[in-house]
């Protein structure tokens, strides 16, 4: 296994295609249609709160401790994560979630 570099994880250096052919793994936060995922700081978990005045964590929109993503950036339960998508109108929105159970 190949440690990717940056993100603390391993992976299979390749899979078995159809055919027996080798084919080289693909890093999904590479994929143009991935939007940007960051872990929020302590203080930029804060300054979210308080922009958008949030009472309850449970007031924000949810992404699962298992969703491909959340593993291979590290966040943990109760991480707030920045993404940053491509808006062929506002070019960039930004959404926040946090991470939960699941």
């Amino acid at each position: 296994m190949a440690e990717l570099p940056g993100l603390g994880f391993k992976s299979r250096p390749g899979r078995l295609a159809s055919g027996g052919r080798l084919r080289p793994e693909k890093n999904i936060l590479e994929h143009e249609l991935v939007p940007k995922h960051i872990i929020l700081s302590p203080e930029e978990r804060e300054e979210v709160i308080k922009k958008y005045r949030i009472t309850k964590l449970s007031q924000l929109p949810r992404i699962l401790t298992t969703d491909p993503i959340v593993k291979i950036i590290g966040a943990k339960k109760g991480d707030i994560i920045k993404i940053i998508r491509k808006s062929s109108t506002a070019k960039e929105s930004v959404y926040y979630r946090i991470v939960v159970e699941g």
